[in-house]
């Protein structure tokens, strides 16, 4: 037991000494040079010796010490996880408002919008929240290195027409508009433009167009909202959909006005 307890412990340096932080069933039978019965025996006595944590069936993680009292961190595993379960994903929602510095209060989970329904049972130990988005985008994501790994984000344009997608996981409708006015100057003409015109939901545009004129936003930007309203039609769709549908109607945007926008907390 000792012998194979030492081979296990000289698996996890070698992959420390790499700077990994997950790896596969398989790698390990492969670094192992064993059989699958022997190695599976290995991985339960680390796992036991809480040196390494299962993500999902046949992925574990490696589990460092500042790790074992709140549980693994998810953003240094999330890319190997999700590559590994086949699912494109993002960071988005508030997670991604955080990484720009516009979350107002830190999300007590990482908010991962996915491409497809997904069975994962470890997602509350992770502290992973899974938002299914299911047209997919291909506009607006972007790669960042955090934590010694590339991790997807969206853009702060893909982030604030997200936010009404999800209004009641971003905290209600009065959040949403002050993470909004938060973003305000990360938004950029060019990058609004492909997304808006990309973009599966008009009303999330529309309210977007609503919201920033009531904020009284750079021209340069209005200018891209105005010309998406000219060539598009707008239904009416309430600012908020949490609440009754009643409220006047704004002209431009077709919102019908059933909240009040939040500006300070």
């Amino acid at each position: 037991m000792a012998y194979l307890r030492n081979i296990g412990f000289k698996l996890i340096e070698d992959l420390e000494s790499e700077g990994r932080r997950t790896f596969s069933v398989e790698e390990a039978i492969k670094r192992l040079n064993s059989k699958r019965k022997n190695a599976l025996a290995i991985l339960g006595g680390l796992k036991r010796a809480r040196r390494i944590v299962s993500l999902t069936s046949g992925l574990y993680a490696l589990w460092h010490p500042s790790e074992r009292r709140w549980g693994i961190h998810p953003l240094p595993v999330l890319d190997a996880l999700m590559k590994y379960r086949n699912c494109p994903y993002y960071v988005g929602l508030l997670s991604a408002a955080d990484y720009y510095g516009a979350a107002h209060h830190k999300p007590q989970v990482l908010q991962v919008i996915i491409s497809k329904q997904m069975r994962f049972r470890k997602a509350k130990d992770l502290a992973l929240s899974l938002h299914v988005f299911n047209q997919f985008p291909s506009e607006g994501l972007s790669s960042v290195k955090t934590q010694g790994d590339m991790i997807i984000f969206s853009s702060p344009e893909r982030t604030v027409l997200d936010l009404f997608c999800f209004e009641s996981a971003c905290g209600g409708f009065k959040n949403i508009c002050l993470v909004i006015r938060d973003l305000l100057p990360k938004l950029k003409k060019e990058n609004l433009k492909k997304i808006i015109d990309a973009y599966p939901y008009s009303s999330s545009v529309q309210k977007l167009g609503y919201m920033l004129e009531h904020f009284e936003s750079d021209k340069p930007l209005m200018d891209v909202l105005n010309k998406w309203a000219s060539h598009h039609k707008r239904p009416n769709i309430s600012l908020s959909s949490r609440l009754p549908k009643k409220g006047k109607i704004h002209p431009l945007w077709h919102v019908i006005e059933n909240a009040k926008i939040e500006e300070e907390e």
